[in-house]
């Protein structure tokens, strides 16, 4: 039996530079709004580690999250060191497309989105891993925890303003 690698919760040190830098990046593009770290910050730092052009993908992917969410992702704030839940199914979709698995990395985002907005989010994830892939930045497959059912995760609705993107 293959034991996972999210058997305990991850912390931001644990993880690659790859998925550090995405984090990071998706974090901050999702809570935009805050003083730090500003649009400019983020372009510059994903500069910095040739994955610039990777910016337009990472706001399509926020985007359709936030029009198309079925259920909320619990997104921290780009300083947490604590990795959610959900932050680590959309990296498991990162290194699926990385690739090529886009079975998985779709089946990943019907966590959280209807098929079509799964759909939708397939493109900018390409891009996006196919950029991060092309910069040396590989994302190592990890597995889902297995869970019993009540581990699954429900519909729910939440209110506007809630800590979590939607």
């Amino acid at each position: 039996m293959h034991q996972s690698t999210y058997a305990k919760p991850l912390e931001l040190p644990a993880l690659t530079a790859a998925e550090r830098l995405f984090v990071w990046g998706f974090r901050a593009k999702a809570r935009s709004g805050g003083a730090v770290p500003t649009a400019a910050d983020i372009q510059q730092v994903y500069d910095h580690f040739r994955v610039g052009d990777a910016v337009p993908s990472l706001e399509a992917i926020i985007e359709i999250f936030a029009c198309t969410a079925h259920t909320a992702i619990e997104v921290h704030c780009p300083t947490c060191p604590r990795i959610s839940e959900s932050e680590c199914g959309i990296l498991r979709a990162i290194a699926a497309a990385q690739k090529a698995h886009d079975d998985v990395a779709r089946e990943q985002f019907e966590c959280w989105l209807p098929p079509v907005g799964a759909d939708w989010a397939l493109a900018p994830v390409r891009g996006l891993a196919t950029i991060f892939r092309m910069a040396g930045l590989i994302m190592p497959e990890r597995h889902a925890p297995s869970r019993g059912h009540e581990g699954m995760m429900a519909m729910k609705s939440w209110f506007v303003g809630s800590s979590t993107l939607h």
